[in-house]
């Protein structure tokens, strides 16, 4: 069997792609997930005992190119459409939140339990939208990071506070712990938000009430200590190992059945990781079925060096 290596600076979902295709083509395919901040690339080079075939070259770097074509024509069709959906969208909310206010005249009480049906479906598609677009934008390589030194504290208080109406909801124990004299995280503080935002909704989602619970862990990276690693665990359904690189690709779920139990776009993980590439980190998690899950992810501080 022929031998190439893949190695993948950051476009986990095309490096993905890219391998399935050489898979079936007959190759056998090496993925190095080591991320480095700066635009993504992917370099497919044979190894050293490999002498390479003109033609099956070429032919792996036309298939390359339209996978590339593809992804850039996905990416804008989601983002046009994506757009379309939201202006219609915020208008519902915007003539159902008049309608709730008694603007047009009062409501009986099943009226009323109808219109905040309809405002409450229409958030939650309209959250599903900016979930998409979020990720049009990085699949087109169109967002960057703003960045500024915060403290990680300041990063699990917002996501906490943007969380909590879920958490009291759901009835579920919440708790955090920061180690002291952490040094200043040097990243973009609202793309972190949203990731560990994204990660405590999940852990909300899939925990058991009562008796379930939520925990944050934010500290110095054992593997290299100028690097901070927050950890957000759970006691909820777990995660099958075989499963555990699936979840962050896009648009994929443990169970993709129609009748599945928990719903979503299935891109909250893809843009997390997007994102934590785009510092330079890493994001994974560990995880058993029916024992919960920690999902981690690493930043930068002001100790660490450039990668």
């Amino acid at each position: 069997m022929i031998r190439l290596q893949l190695s993948n600076d950051g476009a986990h979902a095309e490096a993905a792609r890219l391998r399935d295709l050489l898979e079936k083509e007959g190759f056998e395919v090496a993925i190095d997930e080591k991320s480095r901040a700066g635009t993504p690339t992917i370099v497919v080079r044979p190894a050293d005992d490999f002498l390479p075939d003109p033609q099956q070259v070429e032919e792996l770097k036309v298939a390359l190119r339209e996978l590339r074509n593809l992804d850039i024509a996905k990416s804008q069709f989601l983002a046009n459409v994506s757009h379309e959906l939201r202006t219609p969208l915020t208008a519902i909310v915007t003539y159902g939140e008049i309608l709730r206010d008694g603007l047009l005249g009062e409501l009986s009480s099943r009226q009323r339990e109808a219109v905040l049906s309809v405002i409450s479906s229409s958030r939650q598609l309209l959250s599903m939208i900016e979930g998409i677009l979020t990720y049009a934008r990085t699949g087109a390589r169109a967002i960057e990071l703003d960045l500024s030194e915060f403290h990680v504290a300041s990063v699990v208080e917002t996501a906490y506070r943007m969380s909590a109406s879920l958490i009291r909801k759901k009835g579920i124990s919440f708790e955090s712990a920061t180690e002291p004299d952490l040094p200043l995280v040097r990243g973009d503080h609202d793309k972190v938000v949203h990731v560990l935002t994204n990660l405590i909704g999940n852990a909300i989602e899939f925990t058991p009430s009562p008796g379930g619970f939520v925990h944050i862990t934010a500290g110095r990276w054992d593997e290299d200590p100028s690097w901070i690693r927050i950890g957000v665990r759970d006691n909820g359904i777990g995660i099958d190992p075989g499963n555990h690189e699936m979840i962050f690709r896009e648009f994929s779920q443990v169970d993709s059945s129609p009748a599945r139990q928990y719903h979503g776009t299935g891109l909250g993980l893809a843009i997390a990781r997007n994102f934590i590439t785009l510092h330079g980190g890493r994001i994974g998690v560990q995880s058993e079925v029916g024992e919960g899950s920690l999902f981690w992810f690493t930043l930068p501080s002001i100790e660490a060096n450039p990668r």
